[in-house]
């Protein structure tokens, strides 16, 4: 809004300055004009008034630039006056008219130029705009009277049309530029806007697959913790206390992985604020749990020091995660041996390798999806996860950037 009404105030400053000059050019011309005495006092008069109409008529030269044009042509052109006001008009028309009628414009004012320089070429040389310079002698004769040759006021109306027009295509294309650039600003907000909604969409589905795969895994362990507790009830009591103590631990993980989907689908939440901590630095308490609820298993890590990268460790956590909850439901008399190695240079894989088993599954229900879902992640930041039966072994090899 300042800038609308600092345009406004410039525009209303300049429309004054360009009258009164106008104004004054017109009583400058009908003075010397009266003065010379070789042009009639009616034509100097009407050609005054023309003209002075024409200059105020300038107040109206952007709202009806061609009617303003053609009312400052009109004294000009029939009478001993200046074209001034032709001038001005010629600079707005400018502003906007392209090729034959900007031309057109230009022809017309070039000509009442022409032919206002013209009346003045024929006056006295002290009367005259194109002599004006001229001393009297200084010894006191006259000064020596001849004509101006008739070239010289068309080439200086050429010059004066020349001058005006390039100044309004330079202040036309000043003026483009700005609104390009006001143009570009706007398309790259809007740009960014989107970009920035795209991300949060794709982040958005992202942790919600990843959250689905989660929650799905963590039920599915607490299924089969309750149902190991079910069968072997009447076993060992610190072996039960332990399962059902991973019972809770699990369930409350699974809420609070819950808690943090929905943060974050509603876009006031995330994911970092709910849940503990599953990064690669997690491994040892995550098989310490299962080892305690009765999953045989091993780690073997060999990393290098160094800050592994959040999605990096997020999806080996999730890797030996999965491997953890497989072997459990379907290979839960073998032991699985977890081997995690990794470097800055080479990154992170990890092995999990269990014998089959031929005991029948503790449990047939499952997404199904784990494995692919994991896959998914890994792919989505450069790594790769694959699972499948190698001989009598089930193999799970995962291998992932380490900055990720």
């Amino acid at each position: 809004m300042i800038s609308t009404r600092g345009n406004a105030v410039r525009r209303r400053v300049w429309t004054t300055v360009a009258v009164t000059f106008s104004i004054f050019c017109s009583i400058m011309t009908a003075s010397l004009a009266g003065s010379s005495g070789n042009i009639p006092v009616w034509n100097v008069a009407l050609g005054f008034v023309l003209s002075a109409a024409g200059g105020i008529a300038l107040v109206w030269r952007h709202q009806q630039p061609w009617p303003v044009l053609a009312m400052t042509l009109i004294g000009p052109l029939f009478f001993a006056t200046d074209a001034t006001a032709s001038l001005i008009a010629l600079f707005a028309v400018a502003a906007f008219a392209r090729g034959l009628r900007l031309a057109g414009a230009a022809a017309a004012v070039f000509v009442v130029c022409g032919i206002s320089l013209t009346y003045d070429a024929f006056r006295s040389r002290e009367f005259s705009v194109l002599t004006m310079g001229t001393r009297t002698p200084e010894d006191g004769s006259e000064l020596v009277h001849y004509d101006v040759a008739l070239w010289i006021p068309w080439v200086s109306a050429a010059v004066m049309v020349g001058i005006v027009v390039a100044l309004s295509l330079l202040a036309r294309t000043k003026s483009a530029l700005v609104e390009a650039e006001h143009v570009r600003d706007l398309a790259t907000e809007k740009t960014d806007v989107l970009r920035e909604e795209m991300i949060r969409a794709e982040e958005r589905t992202r942790i919600a697959r990843d959250m689905h795969d989660t929650i799905a895994a963590s039920l599915s362990r607490i299924s089969l913790f309750a149902g190991g507790l079910q069968v072997n009830a009447a076993d060992n009591p610190e072996k039960v206390v332990n399962t059902a103590a991973m019972i809770r631990t699990t369930a409350h993980e699974a809420l609070d992985e819950l808690k943090g989907i929905v943060g974050v689908l509603r876009g006031n939440g995330d994911r970092r604020e709910h849940g503990g901590h599953q990064g690669i630095d997690a491994l040892g308490d995550l098989v310490n749990g299962a080892r305690a609820a009765g999953i045989h298993c091993r780690l073997e890590a060999e990393l290098l020091p160094g800050d592994v990268g959040m999605l990096a460790g997020h999806v080996c956590y999730r890797v030996v995660q999965e491997a953890l909850t497989n072997v459990q439901k379907y290979a839960s008399d073998q032991i699985l041996v977890i081997s995690v190695q990794g470097s800055p240079h080479e990154g992170i894989r990890i092995r999990a390798r269990n014998k089959l088993s031929d005991r029948p599954p503790m449990t047939s229900n499952g997404s199904r999806s784990g494995l692919r879902g994991l896959a998914e992640q890994a792919r989505d930041i450069g790594g790769k996860v694959e699972a499948g039966v190698i001989g009598e072994d089930f193999l799970v090899t995962c291998w992932v950037p380490w900055s990720s």
